[in-house]
C-alpha cells in the first residue's frame, strides 16, 4: 500500500522541482505557485507513504490532510489564476490565500485527533479521525480550488484551441492535461473519504500517483520543443 504513495512522492518532488527552476530562469509567478502546490503533494504522499509503513500517529495524519487535503488544490488553482488571470487580481488572491492558509494550518495542528482511529490499518479516513469543523474547511478550500482549476482549464482550451499557434494549442492541452490530474486525485479522494479497506486505499493511492503524473504531463507541454 506504501508503494504508490512513494513513487507519488518521487514524481511530485521532481515535478516541484523542475516548476522551481523554471521560475527561476523565466520569473513567472504561476510556476512558483505550481512548484509549491507539488511540493505540498510530495509531503502528503510521503506522510501516508510513513504511515502506511510505520504506522500513523497524530503528526504524520496532520502533514497528510493539511497538504493533501486542505491548501494544495487551492495554491495548484493559483498558478492557473497567475496563468489566465490578470496580474492585480492574482495577487489579490495569492494574499487571501496565504491568510486563509495560515487560518487552515493553526486549526489542523490544534484540531483533535481520535488516536484509536489512527491504528485501523491502511489510510485512516478524516471522518473517523477529525470533527466535521475540520472537515468541512477541506471541502471548502478542494471545491473552490477544484474549480478555479477546471473552470481555467476548460475556458482557456475552447479560448486557445482556435488559435493557429502551435505554442498556444499547447498551453490549451497542459491546462486540460492539469485539470484532468486534479480530476483524478479528487475522485479518488472522495472514494476514500466515503469508504475504508485495502481497496478503496489501493485506489486512493493509485489515484495519487497517477494524477500527479497527469498533471507532470501537463507541465511538460508547457515547455516549448527543443530545436530539431
Amino acid at each position: 500500500m506504501w508503494a504508490f504513495p512513494l513513487a507519488a512522492t518521487a514524481v511530485s518532488s521532481y515535478f516541484s522541482w523542475l516548476l522551481a527552476t523554471q521560475f527561476i530562469e523565466r520569473r513567472r509567478p504561476n510556476l512558483a505557485a505550481w512548484s509549491v502546490a507539488l511540493a505540498m503533494f510530495a509531503l502528503a504522499s510521503m506522510a501516508a507513504a510513513v504511515g502506511a509503513l510505520a504506522g500513523w500517529v497524530p503528526f504524520t495524519f496532520r502533514v497528510y490532510y493539511l497538504f493533501g487535503a486542505v491548501v494544495n488544490v487551492p495554491v495548484l488553482a493559483l498558478g492557473t489564476l497567475y496563468l489566465l488571470a490578470p496580474r492585480r487580481s492574482a495577487n489579490v488572491a495569492a494574499v487571501l490565500l496565504a491568510v486563509a492558509s495560515i487560518v487552515a494550518a493553526i486549526i489542523v495542528v490544534g484540531a483533535d485527533i481520535d488516536r484509536t482511529a489512527l491504528g485501523g490499518g491502511g489510510i485512516p479516513r478524516g471522518s473517523e479521525v477529525l470533527s466535521e469543523g475540520v472537515r468541512l474547511l477541506s471541502r471548502y478550500f478542494s471545491i473552490i480550488g477544484f474549480l478555479v482549476v477546471v473552470g481555467g482549464a476548460l475556458w482557456s482550451a475552447v479560448k486557445l484551441a482556435r488559435k493557429r499557434q502551435p505554442q498556444l494549442k499547447r498551453l490549451a492541452a497542459a491546462n486540460l492535461l492539469i485539470a484532468l490530474g486534479t480530476t483524478v486525485v479528487a475522485i479518488a479522494s472522495e472514494m476514500a473519504r466515503l469508504a475504508a479497506g485495502s481497496v478503496e486505499d489501493l485506489v486512493f493511492s493509485a489515484g495519487l500517483f497517477l494524477g500527479v503524473s497527469l498533471m507532470f504531463a501537463g507541465f511538460l507541454k508547457t515547455r516549448p520543443p527543443r530545436p530539431a
